[in-house]
This record gives structure tokens, sequence and C-alpha cells, in this order.
């Protein structure tokens, strides 16, 4: 067992930012956890271990100075706070936005937020920090062979050039949270996730971006494509997210970027697991094109971090064992592909 900590993550009530949570009162270490919403946060309490080490706190991203209080203390922080944002402040989706409005409400707010709240950790004697990110920062152009998580860096330029401002905003907090942590002298860690799929710890994870799409599917209810595409994916279970995270809390020799996902699949290949647990008519239909290539990634760094990553099957296992059929079941059986 790690020496007891204190950590604070931010975005607790969250997917990742739950589960890292869990993991960190599963640990042992003291939590001081923050949400937009507080009375949202009190279902944390539900976790074992929260009795006596877990403190609540509203902060938010938006307003960086919320998150003195619950960072004095702190022997560590976990930025689980800046999901991938669908749309701008308006409403309207990012692809609609016009490039500076979606700059300024897209990225901009992550990178001011990430570099203002290092700043007050450093000042507060925070040692280490986590920041949850995103491959796609790790998407230089052309790609190479093999991605490697510390020698391919996204362009921002490029990025922003490009239109991909959803991309570009983890870029440029990730760029925003090392210069802020390299001047605070806090120890930071960068994990690289991607879509992330895992049982919802709290009744309002069904309700995000891939849990609705996936649960949808088990209703019937298609979901986002109406053809498979010819392309790939890669997924990450939030419980392995959280394991790494922890561990980069609790060791010094863990810093830099980290490709933290399970592997990469073509989307035929996830519609083909996916199959065993939804309705045909849920499913879109092949499109006949021969599919690309799954990305290949270099998990060196990944695997020394000693985490066992969970296979996509069993994910997508464990995520449709959750969700109730409509028939009122909580376990739906794998279909057997005999």
């Amino acid at each position: 067992m790690a020496e007891q900590k204190t950590i604070c993550i931010a975005g607790a009530t969250g997917l990742a930012g739950a589960y890292a949570v869990r993991e960190a009162l599963r640990r042992g270490h003291n939590v001081h956890a923050t949400a937009r919403d507080i009375n949202r946060a009190h279902r944390l309490y539900e976790f074992p271990g929260a009795a006596g080490r877990l403190r609540l706190f509203e902060a938010h991203a938006e307003r960086p100075e919320s998150f003195a209080a619950p960072l004095v203390g702190a022997d560590a922080v976990i930025l689980a706070c800046f999901p991938t944002p669908r749309s701008g402040r308006d409403g309207r989706a990012i692809a609609e936005l016009e490039p500076g409005r979606a700059w300024r409400d897209v990225v901009a707010p992550a990178k001011i937020a990430c570099r203002e709240i290092l700043q007050i950790a450093a000042r507060t004697d925070v040692a280490a920090a986590v920041l949850c990110s995103s491959t796609a920062s790790a998407a230089p152009v052309p790609p190479p062979p093999v991605l490697n998580e510390l020698r391919d860096v996204s362009s921002l330029a490029d990025q922003r050039a490009a239109g991909k401002y959803m991309q570009a905003q983890k870029t440029a907090m990730e760029q925003a949270a090392q210069e802020a942590a390299d001047r605070g002298g806090i120890r930071l860690t960068i994990l690289l996730s991607s879509m992330m799929v895992a049982p919802a710890l709290l009744p309002w994870h069904l309700e995000g971006h891939v849990l609705s799409f996936l649960a949808g599917l088990v209703r019937g209810i298609p979901g986002w494509h109406q053809q498979v595409p010819d392309g790939a994916m890669s997924l990450t279970s939030p419980e392995d997210l959280a394991g790494c995270a922890l561990q980069a809390c609790e060791t010094a020799q863990v810093v830099g970027r980290y490709f933290t996902l399970s592997d990469s699949w073509t989307w035929a290949r996830i519609y083909q697991e996916i199959a065993h647990y939804v309705p045909q008519s849920a499913l879109p239909v092949t499109n006949g094109a021969a599919p690309k290539l799954p990305t290949v990634y270099d998990f060196s760094r990944r695997d020394s971090l000693g985490v066992a990553f969970t296979p996509i099957d069993e994910m997508l296992r464990r995520f449709f064992a959750s969700v109730p059929t409509p028939s009122g079941e909580t376990s739906p059986q794998r279909v057997s592909a005999e």
C-alpha cells in the first residue's frame, strides 16, 4: 500500500473523475473532490472508504480561483474537468462556429483554466499534477507507422487551420499545463486517453455522449452511424485511466505523457462485438469497403505503469452487462456467434 496522500480530483462527478475518486479511496488516500454541482457530488459518499476520507468542494473550471480551497493541503491534483466539448456557448455545434468564436469558446477556456489552476497548485505546494487529456494531441500529420507519445505531438497551428477545435483544445491545454508546471516546480503527468467505455458509476454518466449512444443501441435506437465507418477507433476504460492517474500521484518517477488506451479496433470489429448485445435493427449496415487498418501505438511507456489494461471485448461486455434491457434484465447475455 502506498503512503497515504491527499489528492484533489477536479471534475469528480464526470465519468473519468468518479472512477478516479473511487480508485483513490480504494487505495486509502484522502480525497478533495470538486464538482460544479455540489448536490450531485454527494453521491460520491456512496463509494467505499468515503466516510472520513472524502471532502467535497464546489469548483468550476471557468472560475479557476474556485480551486484555491480544495488545493490547500493536497499532495497531488488530478485534472479530469476538461471533457471534449461538442458545442459552443451558444449551443451550436462546433463545426457551425466561426473560427474566432470556436477558438474563444472551445480552446481558450481550457488553456486558461489549466494554466491558472496549476499556478494556484504551485502556490499551495502541490507536488504533482495529472492532466487527463486525449490521443488527439498525439496525431501529427502525416501519421507515423507507430505512434509514440513522447515523439508524436499534434501541431496546434495545423489543428487550428484545419478547424479541428475539439482536438486543438487538448493540444493547447497540454502546452499551457506543461508551461505552468515547469514554472511552478510541479511534476506533471499527461494521460492520453480515447473513447471511454465502462459501466456508469453515477446515474448521469449514461447521459454522456458515448455511453448514451451505446445504451440506446440496447433499446434498439440506431446510433451515430447509418453505415459502418471504414476507419478505426481506440478505446479506454476509465477504470484503467484511474489506475494510471493514481500511479502518477504515488510514484515520483512517473512524469510526462503516457497513452492510456487499451487498443485500436476497426469500427467493423467494434460493431461485430457490439452485435452480441444489441438488436440487429439498431446496428449500421456494412458499407462494403475494406476497412482501414487500426492505429498502431507504442505501449512501452504505458505498460511501465504496471496497470493491467482491459481488453476491448471485456470493456464492452462489462458495459452492456450493466445496462438494463427493454425486458428489464440487467445483464444481457452474449449471443453465441455459432
